[in-house]
Formats: structure tokens, C-alpha cells, sequence
């Protein structure tokens, strides 16, 4: 029996083991960002706030969440006229993962479930009543994003960084976004 008992705690001490206690010394950051976002659907592009919050759980994987808003348009020159005005309001569930991490640069990827609100009014001759008014949307869509991210420490606590995202939803256009963000650790 103790010869059973020795083998067992000395396979338990050989095997390596996986802790989320967190070595790091701020485990939670809060950044607020804006974006450039792009609208692949009719060609739509305009501004994306947004908020992010992330908690480690571990050296270099954070879950967390992220939540917008997103007012884009198109603006058709030969009829004078916005054919296209889009509003998102846009939340998401977040997994990340850190690439690279020193005391300068944190370099992740993440990604995870989404959901949005929006709301559109759409022009277009393809898209627009037979009698030629405009189309009103207001749907609620679920979907995925991705993105990768990079944070630049500075002062104590802050954060400044770059954002290039995109989000995909099971109706309605595709996002992608290119931005920066600002926070701090803590």
C-alpha cells in the first residue's frame, strides 16, 4: 500500500499543473476606444465607440467584455443623398489570449460570442420599396468576433493601444474596425 501511495504522489508531483491564481500584478483593465468601422454591405463606413473590460485568469488568459456603439453611413454623390445610415448598438463576450507580454508591449488575440441592435435606413433601388421609399430595419442579430490587439504601458496604471476587429452576425452586414483605445490597469 505504500508503495501504491509513493508511485501515486510521485506521478502527481511530475505532472505539471495549470494555475489561474494570476501572477499579474493588475489582473482587471478597463479601456475605452473609438474605431473606424467598415460596413462590407452597401459599402457603409462611420465611427465605433466602444468599452472593453478584461479580468485575467492566469499569466496571459483574460475573459471579459466588450460592449459599442456604431453609427455609419453612405453618402451617394450623384443623388445628393445618405442611401445607407446605419446605428448598432453592440455587446460581446470575450476570450483573450496574450501573444507577447513584457513590461512595454502586450501583444492578444480574442475573440468570442456577439450580439447587436440595429437599426437601418436603406435607399437603395435593390433594397427599397417597390413604390421607391426608404426600408426601415430594426433587428437584433447574434453572431462572432475576432480580433487582435496590442496595449503600450504607460505612467503607473495606463494603457494606449490598437484594435483591428471584425464582428460577424447571422443577419444583416459584417463589421470590420481599425482603431485605439486608452485605460488602466488595476
Amino acid at each position: 500500500m505504500s508503495r501504491l501511495f509513493f508511485a501515486l504522489a510521485l506521478i502527481l508531483l511530475a505532472v505539471p499543473t495549470v494555475s489561474f491564481a494570476g501572477k499579474n500584478k493588475y489582473p482587471n483593465t478597463l479601456k475605452t476606444g473609438v474605431s473606424y468601422a467598415w460596413l462590407s454591405e452597401y459599402d457603409s463606413e462611420g465611427l465605433m465607440f466602444y468599452t472593453n473590460y478584461n479580468n485575467y485568469f492566469g499569466d496571459r488568459f483574460a475573459i471579459g467584455f466588450n460592449v459599442g456603439a456604431l453609427n455609419a453611413s453612405r453618402y451617394d454623390k450623384a443623388k445628393q443623398i445618405y442611401t445607407v445610415k446605419n446605428n448598432f448598438y453592440m455587446g460581446s463576450l470575450d476570450a483573450t489570449y496574450d501573444l507577447l507580454q513584457n513590461d512595454m508591449i502586450t501583444l492578444r488575440i480574442g475573440g468570442g460570442p456577439a450580439l447587436r441592435h440595429r437599426g437601418e435606413v436603406n435607399a437603395n433601388i435593390v433594397d427599397g420599396t417597390p413604390d421607391g421609399s426608404v426600408r426601415h430595419v430594426r433587428a437584433s442579430d447574434i453572431g462572432v468576433n475576432g480580433y487582435i490587439e496590442n496595449d503600450f504601458n504607460f505612467s503607473r496604471f495606463g494603457v494606449m493601444g490598437g484594435r483591428v476587429a471584425y464582428h460577424h452576425y447571422s443577419e444583416g452586414t459584417p463589421v470590420f474596425s481599425l482603431g485605439f483605445h486608452v485605460g488602466f490597469k488595476f
